[in-house]
């Protein structure tokens, strides 16, 4: 089974997700794709995961002849670290265009789901286009080949491959959603918490009638925490696609930090999407994370590995896009995830959104709530998790001062 092209739009058949058959099947969402899909007609490809660098708007990107680690000293991810969380034994799955199994992952690509050539198994895990693997880097790369410079905020969580585009960044939505599908039915087996969706398409309807909608929000309520891509359509106004036009999905705008640590200088990058959505006036995005000349793993021999990007030594690669700031997203929600592992996936997000930076000079359009904050979103994780601690504590403290009276022998006459 081939994947199919972003130009063959007439050929592209939406196919349902087959329900696998196991002995957790209660535990899966009830909702099914299998209806006809005469409302995905006119979306039925994937229409960004193409890097910035990759486009006529090239031109418009900065050059910088060094690159500031992005990651470390933008965010505040070293205070989440210093508390001691590094997304250990997370899995966040990678819907994308597969993952090369790259030196800074080490034996953390621990499984791989292949929806356009059939090579599954992490043993045949490739990227022949070198997009997914780049995302995969931002996530959980441990920067051993460039001595522990540009980790992924979740450096030691695991990642979880799942290809649905081809080698050149094509698919079908159908494949998108199968292969979420797959990850909602394999969440037990690889503790899979977060899902990261560097992808989408033009978006025209209404959230309730998106099957892909649907199915990413079918992850939510599974209890994993869907990141997604806003798009690369900006500037214009009404630009995010899908699935990020849901209203419940954490939909990710790209920060431009201008190769500074500071955040004087900082601005939205200018192709980032902005809200509101088109059909239900969502705004949107709902974060922002730095996504211009990002640094992470280079896929040898992929498509953008042939093509003209930077390249940083022999194992990483330049590029910029929404589908850079997701999985940086998604990584920090791992360290939420690990700093309080009894938080629903709602919760989650509502931590990032609550705890994320605002720009006062930008509109909710561009940033949604802010550039996302790790070692806010971590602190207020812990203390969710203690507050949840001592109310229960003080629940159980009237039962157990109660019990030794019940129990007391009668006094003497």
């Amino acid at each position: 089974m081939t994947c199919t092209s972003i130009n063959d739009i007439s050929r592209v058949a939406f196919t349902a997700p087959k329900r696998a058959e196991s002995a957790r099947a209660e535990e899966q969402p009830k909702e099914s794709f299998t209806r006809s899909a005469p409302e995905i007609v006119t979306q039925s490809t994937v229409s960004y995961v193409t890097p910035m660098e990759l486009t006529p708007l090239a031109s418009k990107l900065p050059r910088p002849v060094d690159r500031i680690d992005a990651v470390k000293e933008v965010l505040t991810v070293q205070d989440a670290w210093d508390l001691g969380f590094t997304g250990k034994g997370i899995g966040v799955a990678v819907v994308d265009t597969g993952v090369y199994p790259h030196p800074d992952l080490g034996e953390r690509l621990v499984a791989f789901k292949d929806y356009c050539n059939g090579r599954d198994g992490v043993e045949n895990a490739y990227d022949d286009n070198g997009h997914g693997s780049h995302c995969a880097g931002l996530v959980a790369g441990d920067g051993s080949k460039a001595n522990g410079k540009f980790k992924g905020p979740a450096f030691e969580a695991n990642i979880i491959g799942v290809k649905v585009l081809d080698g050149q960044g094509g698919g079908s939505l159908a494949n998108v959603i199968k292969g979420v599908q797959w990850a909602i039915e394999n969440k037990e087996r690889y503790n899979i918490k977060v899902i990261s969706l560097s992808l989408g398409a033009g978006s025209n309807l209404k959230e309730k009638d998106d099957v892909v909608v649907l199915a990413v929000k079918a992850a939510l309520d599974a209890g994993i925490v869907p990141v997604v891509a806003a798009g690369n359509s900006g500037p214009a106004r009404e630009t995010i696609g899908t699935p990020a036009v849901g209203a419940e999905v954490l939909t990710v705008g790209a920060y431009d930090d201008k190769n500074t640590a500071t955040h004087d200088d900082d601005t939205m990058a200018f192709f980032s999407s902005r809200g509101p959505t088109t059909r239900d006036k969502n705004i949107k995005p709902d974060i922002a994370a730095p996504g211009v000349n990002m640094v992470s793993h280079r896929s040898p021999g992929s498509e953008i590995d042939h093509a003209n990007v930077a390249k940083l030594g022999d194992y990483y690669v330049l590029l910029s896009g929404t589908s850079m700031a997701t999985p940086v997203t998604a990584g920090v929600a791992a360290l939420v995830v690990q700093a309080n592992p009894n938080l629903s996936a709602r919760e989650v997000i509502q931590v990032l959104k609550d705890t994320a930076e605002p720009r006062p000079d930008m509109m909710p359009i561009l940033q949604g709530k802010g550039l996302v904050d790790p070692g806010a979103a971590v602190r207020k994780a812990l203390e969710m998790k203690k507050q949840a601690e001592e109310a229960a504590a003080k629940q159980a403290a009237p039962q157990q001062a109660a019990a030794p009276q019940s129990e007391a022998a009668p006094a003497a006459a």
